[in-house]
């Protein structure tokens, strides 16, 4: 019988651009960390760690919903 691996959530360096533009679009929407969070049903300490650049490995899970409500549009180019 075949081994099963666990699957690991993907995660994005701190890094990557798109994790800085996010942060960045955290600050520019003058926002609380609060409202964003509510926004995005993640928690406000989750976003504060991000905008300040604390969070290691900023999973998906967090950033896609963080960038739809931030307004931004994430384009996958595969080469």
């Amino acid at each position: 019988m075949a081994k099963v691996l666990p699957i690991r959530p993907q995660t994005f360096t701190e890094n990557e651009r798109l994790v800085d533009e996010v942060r960045e679009h955290i600050f520019r929407s003058q926002k609380s960390y609060k409202e964003i969070a509510t926004a995005c049903k993640v928690s406000a300490q989750t976003v504060g760690k991000l905008a300040r650049g604390q969070t290691k490995w900023p999973r998906p899970t967090t950033l896609f919903p963080l960038i739809d409500h931030l307004g931004l549009r994430l384009l996958l180019v595969l080469k």
